[in-house]
């Protein structure tokens, strides 16, 4: 069987990127995926990676002007459609129009099975009130451009699929590998001293340097929790577009020596050892697939009350509001979670595993979102 995963790829290493190189990781023999993306991947290093796994990744977007962008999607996308033989097309995205797209070209290619995949519940990036209304005018004929329909959420449902039946949606879990994050006392130690924060409080985030990430109230809160607990160290894991502004507005705050700027990584999980504290005060998420790996790794998590209450895998979850006052709320349970002793991290990857948030699942959702496996057999949410 051959599938081609549309609308992916490696800039930032964001959530959607990981959770497809991680089901390409676990696959079984004689399922092909491929990737087709319409941002060049940032790392070539990545492509190599992955056609060592079998996967081909293919370039169906263009540097033309971004008003000759949405037919050369089409256009791209329909010719390796039309020579690639795949039996099913799986489009991932977080705005309708884009789904629409290659939906279309799918369709005049003759693909039998034509999945929408909905990992988001927000506009990000730039000219968002423009992707939003382009978003609200294209949603509503998805419903008869797939055969089916997916979510990791239920806010990312209802973002991509208002109005359709909830019977059609299906919830596939965001999961991750369990062994890759679990706690490791060693890798903790390391990462500490080679971070030089063996003495240090960590609060950690992972992200795109973004406004879906919120990184402006992010360091906002840091200076909450700093004020609460002296020792308190901030390591930002990510790049992107906004990343000098976030740097800048840091030394504003007088937090310069106190927040560490690590920049892209392809090792989370290591880093996640080292922190004591996640934080993920986003304007919006799907189900944010570092929220998951970041409680497999045993950590206590603070997701901004936008994220969907599905995300709370573990007893150590909270949900706090982002408007200004709330940095104190924020500061406040820093310093509860300072003050009490580190609980058995290597607890609450089992919590994760029994959620249903394994690699392994997410799998054998996509196996039967596929038709390799019976629809019994599946996995989700």
């Amino acid at each position: 069987m051959k599938v081609l995963e549309v609308n992916v790829d490696d800039v930032g290493l964001g959530g959607v990127y990981a959770l497809v190189n991680n089901v390409i990781r676990n696959k079984p023999d004689g399922l092909k995926l491929d990737i087709a993306c319409i941002a060049r991947f940032e790392n070539p290093n990545n492509i190599e990676a992955l056609k060592r796994l079998g996967t081909d990744v293919y370039y169906v977007g263009t540097a033309g002007p971004r008003w000759t962008r949405p037919y050369a999607y089409y256009k791209n996308t329909l010719m390796l459609l039309r020579n690639g033989g795949y039996d099913c097309v799986h489009i991932h995205g977080d705005v309708a129009y884009l789904l629409l797209i290659f939906a279309r070209a799918a369709r005049r290619a003759g693909v039998r099975r034509i999945i929408l995949h909905s990992h988001a519940a927000g506009v990000d990036g730039g000219s968002r009130r423009l992707k939003a209304a382009l978003h609200g005018l294209c949603r509503g004929a998805l419903r008869n451009s797939a055969t089916d329909f997916v979510a990791c959420s239920d806010k990312a449902a209802e973002w991509m699929y208002p109005g359709l039946d909830v019977s059609r949606v299906k919830m596939v879990a965001n999961g991750v590998e369990l062994s890759r994050f679990a706690f490791d006392p060693a890798a903790r130690e390391r990462v500490r001293g080679e971070l030089r924060l063996e003495d240090a409080f960590v609060v950690g985030h992972v992200g795109r340097f973004a406004y879906q990430k919120n990184h402006d109230f992010l360091l906002e809160a840091f200076a909450a929790m700093r004020r609460r607990v002296p020792n308190a160290r901030l390591l930002l894991v990510g790049e992107g577009v906004l990343f000098d502004q976030i740097r800048q507005k840091a030394e504003r705050l007088g937090l310069a020596d106190a927040v560490i700027f690590y920049g892209a990584s392809n090792d989370v999980g290591a880093l996640m050892q080292g922190m004591d504290l996640f934080a993920l005060p986003s304007h919006f998420e799907g189900l944010p697939v570092v929220g998951v790996e970041a409680q497999a790794a045993g950590l206590p998590v603070l997701f901004s009350d936008r994220v969907t209450r599905q995300a709370g895998l573990t007893a150590h979850v909270r949900f706090l509001p982002i408007d200004a006052p709330a940095v104190e709320a924020w500061g406040a349970a820093a310093r509860d979670v300072a003050g009490k002793p580190a609980s058995n991290r290597a607890g609450d990857c089992e919590q994760v595993r029994k959620a249903g948030f394994t690699i392994q699942d997410t799998v054998r959702a996509f196996l039967t979102l596929y038709g390799a496996i019976p629809e019994k057999a599946g996995g989700g949410m």
